[in-house]
């Protein structure tokens, strides 16, 4: 399954499969970042999402990879090299804002077209990746417990799992990362709910994917808001299937 929404472009990208020759393309912050990371792996694979995700924006847009100028912005702190992914880019003007998650040896990428989209997030993970004592407690809502408890024992790992990349996917796409407890937000529905704020009066989109070469043991979601003036502050929103999400 793939964004329904024509605005969103999204990629799976397998990290050994990225030229790592290409790092010349990437800003200083990020080279910056990549030094820090004292595993050779760590390093490598952050180099390689950074510039899988450079090389996506360049095919969408026909600009060259080297010539997009990352600008990240983190809402809590004001380092370099993380946060937000947007980009200004030469053909464009205003910010193209994106989003990308590792997880073992594949990355997801995505990129908002549409100038409305104010924030998008994606992420991935495995799919028992959810699947620990305290999950329920330390990351769902009542609401979303309440629906575990339908749920078959055996497909209960990727019910958790697949709530979690939803709250992970809502969660980059207002900035906060887990900085904002994840058992406030509700993602039983395809419109998340707890949010407090402009984001919570916003059109959002939350939308499990499956972006074509990524294993289908794999969880991965996506999540865009658009701010609509005057909104009401009132979500309605509807429920996933008892059999998972």
């Amino acid at each position: 399954m793939t964004p329904a929404d024509q605005s969103l472009s999204l990629a799976a990208v397998r990290l050994s499969g990225v030229d790592l020759g290409l790092a010349h393309v990437l800003g200083e912050a990020e080279l910056a970042r990549a030094s820090t990371f004292r595993s050779s792996a760590l390093r490598d694979a952050f180099l390689a999402g950074r510039i899988a995700l450079r090389l996506h924006i360049s095919a969408l847009t026909g600009d060259s990879p080297g010539s997009l100028e990352a600008d990240y912005v983190c809402p809590t702190c004001s380092g370099q090299g993380h946060g937000i992914p947007r980009y200004r880019l030469p053909s464009r003007s205003g910010l193209l804002r994106a989003s990308l998650s590792r997880s073992e040896s594949w990355c997801v990428v995505a990129a908002a077209l549409d100038d409305r989209i104010a924030g998008i997030g994606v992420d991935i993970e495995d799919g028992s990746a959810a699947d620990f004592d305290g999950f329920p407690s330390l990351a769902m809502t009542a609401n979303e417990r309440g629906q575990l408890e339908k749920v078959p024992p055996a497909l209960k790992p990727r019910f958790q799992t697949r709530l979690w990349v939803r709250k992970e996917a809502v969660l980059k796409a207002l900035g906060t990362g887990l900085a904002k407890a994840p058992s406030l937000v509700d993602v039983s529905g395809s419109t998340p709910s707890g949010l407090t704020g402009p984001p919570g009066q916003a059109l959002w989109s939350l939308e499990d994917v499956s972006p074509a070469g990524l294993p289908k043991d794999f969880a991965a979601s996506i999540a865009t808001f658009a701010e609509i003036p005057h909104a009401s502050s009132t979500t309605e929103y509807g429920h996933l299937p008892a059999g998972g999400p």
